[in-house]
């Protein structure tokens, strides 16, 4: 294995480039018998729904290996949003290169970007399977905050972890509440693709 170099994706680097990482990535979690929402995009769909977001990727020999995304949120409805939030996204590493350092050398470089623009928080969803991810970022401070059914035949449900930066605006009891809530509702009324578990006549 050569240096691998972090970076804000380069002109050089096209967003099929960008797309043929991600894919790879999600190449095992088909073998788990999900799908998703990511692992089918287009290049030119992930750049249009980065638009002003910012990308950054591992480069080993002029390849992408790993690569992660993200969008400044101004405005969210949702209970735990909190002034300006950055949501991660399009995360993905090489199968080969997991294990590696380069899960958090893309994390570092993210996590920088936040701090320039201020951010108040950070927001990303993964997998309810991805149980590496879960509790890399919860030994960084990040807290479970909803689970929720995916639609579109993604076939599983999709945790949404958050990071406030500074002092949490909510005890970590109230947190644990209205996440095994969502919990709760979602595994109780909705299969994993976001159908409806009963139907009244």
């Amino acid at each position: 294995m050569g240096k691998i170099l972090f970076m804000e994706k380069p002109e050089w680097v096209s967003w099929e480039d960008i797309c043929e990482c991600i894919h790879a990535s999600h190449q095992t979690n088909k073998k788990w018998g999900f799908e998703m929402l990511n692992s089918n995009l287009t290049g030119a769909i992930i750049a249009e729904r980065l638009q002003d977001g910012k990308c950054f990727v591992a480069i080993e020999n002029q390849k992408v290996v790993g690569t992660a995304s993200l969008k400044i949120l101004k405005k969210s409805k949702k209970w735990w949003a909190k002034g300006k939030v950055s949501y991660h996204c399009f995360d993905a590493i090489l199968p080969s290169y997991r294990g590696t350092d380069v899960y958090l050398g893309l994390k570092r470089i993210r996590d920088k970007y936040d701090k320039e623009m201020g951010v108040d928080m950070i927001q990303f969803n993964t997998a309810e399977h991805n149980k590496t991810i879960l509790k890399i970022n919860e030994k960084t401070g990040y807290k479970r905050v909803q689970l929720a059914p995916i639609g579109n035949g993604g076939g599983y449900y999709s945790v949404t972890m958050v990071k406030w930066i500074g002092k949490s605006p909510y005890s970590d009891r109230f947190v644990r509440f209205m996440y095994n809530l969502s919990k709760f509702v979602s595994k109780t009324f909705f299969t994993p693709d976001f159908r409806f578990r009963f139907w009244f006549k």
